[in-house]
């Protein structure tokens, strides 16, 4: 089963990839992008660094950050920190602190709906925030997107723009210089809506199974549990069910 669910999420991750990189369509024209991570692309889509997209900068942090003078519970913004992040499944939708407003001021504020990515802590990992908050200077945001924010959010999820920077997790070495280097194309906008209404669908459906297969797992251990310990305090009678040189008792260290 855990072999069932690692294939799943190696699926997830080569059907964005493909999508981001290569369109929809399999009998699209295609053109060498001169960019080695990404190959051949649409004729159609435009190859350019992010920082020709968006300015990426960073974020900041009210020093010493200890101060409770920062931190109000009922603050305007939320404060993410990088378990916030690490713990979401890329939508921010609660953090556990919240700033005052001389602890906002002293930060970047970000508005629902727009990225950012980790640089620190779980690196690479990208969000998009459904709330007000404000992000330390462990993160990198992009100011002036002028696309659908889904898209990069895509790209940074499947990790192969990542190519040569390290391995996706503690190792990357990422910083405003590094991401906004990053080469990607660009699909015209209304094929960019086409790829992200269809990863939206295909990657819902994955994860529907991912679920299934890992609460079949979760169901799997409390049902042995339950049988070894049913077992061993002799609430059910297994000695007719093991070998004859077995008992009850070596459940114990089963």
């Amino acid at each position: 089963m855990d072999c069932q669910i690692d294939l799943l999420k190696e699926k997830r991750q080569a059907l964005i990839s493909h999508a981001v990189t290569k369109g929809l369509d399999p009998d699209a024209p295609m053109k060498d992008s001169g960019v080695e991570w990404l190959g051949e692309v649409p004729e159609g889509w435009n190859v350019k660094a992010i920082k020709w997209i968006s300015p990426v900068q960073r974020g900041a942090s009210p020093r010493p950050i200890d101060d409770p003078r920062y931190f109000d519970d009922d603050g305007e913004y939320a404060w993410v920190r990088i378990a916030d992040v690490s713990s979401s499944d890329g939508v921010l939708l609660e953090t556990t602190q919240r700033l005052s407003d001389l602890g906002n001021s002293l930060s970047v504020k970000l508005e629902p709906g727009q990225l950012f990515v980790s640089i620190a802590g779980t690196v690479g990992k990208p969000c998009i925030t459904a709330i007000k908050a404000c992000i330390h200077d462990g993160f990198v945001y992009f100011p002036h997107l002028p696309i659908n924010p889904k898209f990069l959010f895509r790209l940074f999820e499947a990790g192969t723009c990542y190519a040569g920077l390290g391995k996706m997790g503690t190792q990357l070495n990422l910083n405003t210089d590094t991401i906004g280097a990053i080469r990607i194309a660009l699909p015209p906008p209304k094929e960019l809506r086409e790829v992200l209404t269809f990863l939206d669908l295909e990657t819902a459906r994955i994860d529907s199974l991912i679920a299934a297969a890992e609460k079949a797992i979760t169901l799997a251990q409390e049902r042995r549990s339950a049988l070894i310990s049913a077992a061993v305090t002799g609430k059910i009678d297994v000695r007719g069910l093991l070998p004859s040189h077995l008992d009850a008792n070596a459940l114990e260290t089963s």
